[in-house]
């Protein structure tokens, strides 16, 4: 017996030595292995339906890109509760490690993550970190949250300019991914995305509070999928603007890159309304603005706002709501005459989170009946009020063959800002693509003022104006 143990440790003693040394030729064999199809068992170890393929490295590639990783939150700050009792910290730091191996095999980049276990990390050495690392760009992992259990949706936040176009193609690749409802990209003023020196992105890849989406995002392949939507998003961002970063600014100002399909797919005619509320267009097809205006029309400032249009010869979109059109038919008539879209804002402006599915649909449908009398046309676009509308009320208006538009830039005109104060927003917010609200109806010389202030200034920065319909490539009109 005492032999066998000698035996056994001396076999084990030969195992191990045999696993170092593995482990030290292992690296030199990495690269070749990472460019083998059959290298990464995180691609081929689930059966999640991927509606994208990781684009291949760059034939020209030799710089590697350092991706500093940060999963949300950690230690004594759990972020949110998700509605299993799961924290934030535990998915983010799981979901970072999935991005973390999907980058690593890839020779391409060169990550690093702001903490590998359940600790506590302060948001400013978050930042520091990738500074001091010189990172290319650091990626941000949050799970949402809300007190309402049927708030839903990916939307990705960045805080500087030369952010902006990394957070689109992550937005746009993890939505591909999963298919979660669209929540738009968002500038906050988050401290560690404000103290980054590169461009820096937080991805808030859907709500852990609703209970359907988290078990998506707590199941092996909802992570894989997500985690490869991320990675797609790196690699579409460096792909376009690797050799030339500093430059990313300069191209966003002046609209004047060309896009290739191959990195970033424009959105195309045949856009799918069934599973998308829309917050903005797409980035890719220029510097494109579309103004909108809610709540009319009426006989005053509905006017005043058509005659800044008119003169500046800028077609617009006009979310009208039934009962309006029915007391100023006229206005409604002029919209149309002038060239400018008109769609359904419903009838009276309730909360349709208060109303019943029944109730909803009366609103939009009398309002769509009402509007199609005066002008002859149906429309194909509608603006919840509020912008509050929950996944079985999107659904319902879909079910119509309606597409849901909310915005990516709100003016907050009804508050009584000034017209500078919106200014400020706009220039705050604005990014290509950008869907501004405004109101058409009410005492809005703030709205009028700003307005005519407005226009030169985003054509001076190079945005050309488009209808809502223009910009998301669908019809203004459900056909007759």
């Amino acid at each position: 017996m005492k032999t066998y143990k000698k035996r056994k440790q001396t076999v084990k003693a030969i195992a191990i030595f045999f696993l170092l040394f593995i482990t030290t030729v292992g690296g030199v064999a990495a690269w070749s292995i990472s460019n083998s199809d059959e290298k990464n068992p995180i691609l081929t170890e689930h059966s999640y339906e991927y509606p994208i393929k990781l684009s291949p490295p760059s034939s020209s590639q030799t710089q590697k890109y350092k991706i500093m990783i940060d999963p949300g939150h950690g230690g004594k700050d759990p972020g949110a509760t998700g509605a299993s009792g799961n924290y934030e910290r535990d998915y983010t730091l799981t979901l970072a490690k999935k991005v973390f191996d999907l980058l690593r095999d890839d020779p391409m980049f060169e990550p690093r993550m702001t903490r590998t276990t359940d600790v506590f990390v302060e948001l400013e050495d978050r930042a520091a970190m990738a500074n001091e690392w010189q990172a290319d760009a650091l990626l941000a992992i949050h799970g949402n949250t809300y007190t309402d259990d049927s708030a839903n949706g990916t939307e990705t936040l960045h805080t500087h300019d030369d952010s902006n176009l990394l957070a689109q193609t992550v937005q746009k690749n993890v939505i591909k991914a999963l298919g979660f409802r669209d929540r738009g990209v968002k500038e906050e003023r988050l401290k560690v995305l404000s103290l980054s020196e590169m461009p820096a992105a937080l991805v808030e890849v859907g709500y852990l509070t609703n209970a359907g989406e988290e078990a998506v995002m707590l199941s092996t392949d909802g992570q894989n999928a997500a985690a490869k939507g991320i990675v797609e998003g790196l690699k579409q961002y460096f792909l376009q603007y690797g050799e030339h970063p500093s430059s990313q600014e300069e191209q966003q100002l002046d609209g004047s890159h060309e896009y290739r399909d191959e990195e970033l797919p424009n959105v195309d005619s045949s856009v799918n309304i069934d599973k998308k509320m829309y917050y903005n267009g797409s980035a890719e097809d220029g510097k494109q603005v579309a103004l909108t205006f809610d709540d009319g029309p009426d006989t005053e400032i509905t006017s005043e706002i058509l005659d800044i249009l008119k003169e500046n010869e800028i077609k617009a979109t006009f979310f009208i709501m039934g009962k309006q059109a029915k007391a100023h038919p006229e206005m409604v008539k002029r919209i149309v005459k002038e060239g400018h879209v008109i769609a359904n804002h419903s009838w009276s402006h309730p909360n349709f989170n208060k109303l019943t599915i029944e109730e909803s649909l009366k609103q939009i449908k009398d309002t769509q009946d009402q509007l199609e009398a005066i002008s002859g046309l149906r429309p194909l676009l509608f603006r919840p009020p509020y912008g509050e509308l929950n996944e079985e009320r999107v659904q319902a208006v879909h079910e119509l063959n309606m597409a849901v538009v909310n915005w990516s830039v709100d003016t907050m005109d009804w508050s009584g800002n000034t017209a500078s104060d919106i200014l400020k927003i706009v220039d705050k917010q604005m990014y290509p693509g950008g869907i501004v609200l405004q109101h058409s109806t009410g005492k809005r010389e703030n709205t009028v003022e700003a307005l005519e202030l407005m226009i030169p200034q985003l054509r001076d920065k190079g945005y050309t104006f488009v209808t809502v319909s223009e910009m998301l490539h669908l019809q203004g009109y459900q056909d007759a």
